[in-house]
Parts: structure tokens; sequence; C-alpha cells
């Protein structure tokens, strides 16, 4: 190792919360400024993400990259689908089968913002308690991770979605 020459740490920045649920927003155990409610889990996604990319230095906002943990609502996504195959009552459409991708979550705000960083969808991290820490480092000065959190209803069409969107940055920017 070359003395005087650091290599970026990754820190927490800025944390932002949305959900579809008042009551969960408010008991989410997470120190996020002005957390919001949405009816509907595409509007959550999308308000985490902005509020995490605006607290980013303007020149990364566009393309620092965004790693979406996903495993949760993947899982519901499925089983909401099997519930509908099964309905006599429903009728299936084809928005029913592109409901099944966690992409269809974050591409209304990518596309909105016109975002040209990458985007991961990550099914499921290493270990169960692992917390995902992106690769920043002085090549890739930031990134936003999105970790997508469900709590299913009785009913496994229906849902609550936290929408956690953590800022990550190296030090020194």
């Amino acid at each position: 190792m070359t003395t005087g020459t650091r290599r970026p740490v990754a820190v927490r920045w800025h944390r932002a919360l949305a959900g579809t649920d008042e009551a969960r927003v408010a008991a989410a155990p997470v120190l996020a400024a002005a957390p919001t409610v949405h009816r509907k889990p595409v509007d959550a996604a999308a308000a985490a993400l902005g509020a995490a990319f605006d607290a980013l230095p303007g020149e990364l906002r566009a393309t620092a990259p965004l790693y979406v943990l996903c495993r949760d609502y993947g899982s519901w996504a499925a089983r909401r689908f099997v519930a509908r195959c099964h309905d006599p009552a429903r009728r299936l459409r084809p928005s029913d089968s592109v409901g099944l991708e966690t992409s269809e979550l974050v591409r209304p705000y990518l596309t909105a913002s016109e975002h040209r960083g990458d985007c991961y969808l990550l099914a499921q991290l290493p270990a169960a308690e692992a917390e995902f820490v992106p690769p920043v480092t002085a090549a890739r000065p930031a990134a936003v991770v999105l970790d997508l959190i469900v709590f299913p209803g009785e009913d496994p069409r229906d849902a609550d979605l936290l929408a956690l969107a953590t800022t990550w940055k190296a030090s020194g920017l």
C-alpha cells in the first residue's frame, strides 16, 4: 500500500423511508427524514428513491448505481400471482405477469428521473442477517440501496410495503 493514498470508505449518508401503511411507517425502527405514506407500492418505492437520490451531489445523481434488495417482494409477488391464477372469479391480464417483476417498482422512478446508472436486482443476500454494503470506491463514489420489506396480509393478494432507500457515498464527498 502506498503511503498518502487513502481508499474511500463507504459511510451511510442518508436514509429515506416510504410505505403503504401509515402505522407501519410510524412504527418502523429506522432513522429516516420525513417518512411518507402512499397508496401504491410503486409510489412508495419512487418516493424513497427520489429522496435518496436527491441527497447525492448533482454530478453523481444520474449515474450512481442502484441496488434493489427484492427477495421479500419477489416472494410475495409470486404468491399473489399464484392466487390470481387459481381465482375462478378473476381473469388474468398481461399486467398480472408483469407485476411479478420487481423492476416494475423502480422503473417508473428511473425513467422519470432519466437515471443512467446501473440497476441491480438482488434476490437474496449471502447470509440471512447480513447487511448489504454496496461497493463504493473512488471509481464509483456513490450508490443507493433500496430495501423492499413486505408485510403480507391475510389475503395473499394484499400486502403492506416499506421501501427503505439508503444513500451511500465515499467519505470526503
